[in-house]
């Protein structure tokens, strides 16, 4: 009685407006409000046409209001076009199948007239050849003699060439006219377009089925998922070298939006996440890793056979080898990674949906959850369904840089400016692409790395010209040291000369190579410069500060580290000398490992 009398409310899904949506990096979250007023008794909300796009058991109603929720449905209808249309494809597929006969044979009548054609071309330049110039009595042609007769054969032969090119060339014409007609009808008839027709054809609709003791207006939020969407971060870092506070820097934070839904979201109110609900979240195994001596196995009649693997899994089912170590693979519809579990089935592993109404944002504030940071755009956007990239602003931080320079001299005879920063908002800067500007001026594209807030981080400017480093030509003495036992001594100097050409002073490093062994039978020492000991305990904690200290240190793949301060206009000379002792009897050589 009450499935009769139930009052049924038809809405189109484009037509509910976004309440968010939550872009991730491999899919979006969407949430629609719906106000609708119900009736007293029974009332069936059908939401049409939802995008294609949507994953089907991701969807879930929530409302606010005095009604009762009987049933939600997710149904997928064919129409009736749908169903009758595999016999009318089998149809056109038939009459496709005819019309490229009938084009074919066109075609292989073309080709017989073209080579017609050709001939006639041929024998007509022989022809006028032959009355132009005296040939051999070899050649197929013969020469002709201007008499009567000879005329009136060439005469004959223009008239036969005439009519019978005109005529060919009045049947390819009609030919490609026919072949023109033939394409139009294969357009109209190409199954790839009926099929595409019938898929276009399906019905995606929600039903939802309420009880309301009266007249009531409601608010329905449909929540659902979508694959075909994603969003990276990208940065501009824009540095200011004249002004008059200093230096100073600010970076943009962007994300950029791409989304195929099938669906545009017109002024959505936006929020982007770094969650992956696809990842497992459970902490890998780690096994007892065991030392043993390798022994070679002995071939069986001189022929060692390959050990076939068996069928993956055991008795009792497909289950995955373990990987060694017990480390984890990564699963997920929506992970790079070839899984076989779809994301419908991890939703029961992963964390409850998002509830939006209890993440604290401010304008364009970062927030963390357990697992992942979400950031709330402070303007509704437009992104529309076009795989295309948009630019949405996350925030603008202002810096304060410290700068820095580097050189590597054996590699480069560059010195390239860096500038050290430190996080000091809120937001963690999330591994992405930068695009530096350098008093507005593009320098460079770098990658930058992920940077919790207050935690440092250093990219590169490019290269300063107003700064050089002469490398010198390397200078090295052999001789032989020791009473008893003979041992054979190489020592390494080098001089780095660094001119600094600007108005200020500077910090630089250079980094220069310092040989290390594992043998005990050579001995290498670094004899300048002296190792500073302030410097050598802070190698490993100085990235932190702003820059490195004054001094020189070796940094952990034992190469030289040498920071020092040159003056504006001033130049500074380095000596690097090492030297390396080995038996007599023994040669060294040197390769560079990374």
């Amino acid at each position: 009685m009450f499935s009769q009398l139930k009052k049924i409310h038809n809405f189109k899904a484009c037509d509910i407006p976004f309440t968010s949506v939550t872009v991730f990096n491999d899919g979006a979250d969407i949430r629609r409000t719906l106000k609708v007023k119900l009736e007293s008794g029974l009332n069936e909300v059908i939401i049409e046409n939802m995008t294609k796009d949507i994953v089907a058991k991701s969807m879930r109603i929530e409302g606010r209001g005095e009604a009762i929720i009987h049933n939600i449905q997710f149904c997928e209808k064919s129409s009736k076009l749908q169903q009758n249309s595999s016999e009318k494809v089998d149809e056109h597929e038939e009459e496709s199948k005819k019309i490229r006969l009938e084009k074919e044979a066109i075609e292989d009548e073309q080709k017989v007239w073209k080579r017609l054609l050709a001939i006639l071309e041929e024998i007509a330049v022989r022809v006028g050849s032959s009355m132009s110039h005296q040939r051999d009595s070899k050649e197929e042609i013969s020469s002709l003699a201007f008499n009567d007769e000879s005329l009136t054969n060439v005469a004959k032969f223009f008239n036969f060439y005439e009519t019978n090119c005109m005529d060919t060339y009045q049947k390819l014409r009609e030919a490609n006219e026919k072949i023109r007609i033939l394409d139009e009808k294969l357009k109209k008839l190409n199954p790839e377009d009926s099929s595409k027709q019938k898929c276009e054809k399906s019905s995606r609709n929600i039903n939802v089925l309420l009880e309301s003791i009266k007249e009531e207006l409601v608010e329905i939020d449909i929540c659902y998922q979508v694959k075909s969407a994603n969003w990276y971060p990208t940065y501009e870092i824009r540095f200011d070298s004249d002004s008059t506070q200093g230096n100073t820097m600010k970076l943009n934070y962007y994300g950029k939006i791409e989304q195929n839904t099938g669906e545009d979201w017109i002024d959505a109110p936006l929020v982007i996440s770094t969650a992956r609900p696809s990842i497992d979240g459970t902490i890998p195994k780690l096994g007892t890793k065991i030392a043993f001596l390798n022994q070679p196995s002995q071939p069986v009649f001189g022929v060692t056979r390959p050990v076939k693997a068996g069928p993956k899994g055991g008795i009792f089912g497909n289950a995955t080898s373990p990987n060694v170590f017990g480390s984890a693979t990564n699963s997920g519809a929506f992970s790079s990674t070839t899984s076989s579990r779809s994301y419908e089935d991890c939703l029961q592993r992963v964390a409850p949906p998002l509830v939006f109404g209890l993440t604290k944002v401010a304008p364009a504030i970062a927030g963390d959850t357990v697992v992942s940071t979400v950031f709330k755009i402070e303007r509704p956007a437009t992104i529309p369904s076009d795989s295309g990239e948009h630019r949405v602003m996350i925030t603008s931080i202002n810096m304060q840089p410290t700068m820095h320079h580097e050189t590597i001299p054996s590699k480069s005879s560059n010195v390239f400016l860096s500038a050290s920063v430190l996080n000091s908002s809120l937001f963690p800067l999330i591994a992405g692409e930068a695009s530096i500007y350098l008093n507005n001026s593009f320098i460079a594209k770098s990658d930058l790395k992920a940077v919790s807030p207050n935690e440092r981080f250093v990219f590169s400017l490019g290269i300063d010209h107003a700064v050089k480093v002469d490398y010198k030509p390397a200078l090295e003495f052999s001789e032989q040291v020791g009473t008893i036992a003979k041992w054979s001594s190489i020592t390494h100097e080098q001089k780095i000369i660094i001119k600094n050409t600007k108005d200020e002073r500077i910090l630089l490093t250079v980094n220069e190579h310092v040989p290390k062994t594992n043998d005990e039978k050579i001995k290498i020492n670094l004899i300048s410069p002296v190792l500073d000991a302030e410097a050598a305990e802070g190698a490993e904690s100085h990235c932190n500060a702003d820059t490195p200290p004054p001094g020189a240190r070796l940094n952990s793949a034992h190469n030289l580290e040498w920071t020092v301060e040159v003056g504006p206009h001033q130049e500074s000379e380095l000596l690097v000398k090492w030297s390396v002792e080995y038996p007599i009897e023994a040669t060294v050589k040197f390769r560079e490992q990374f």
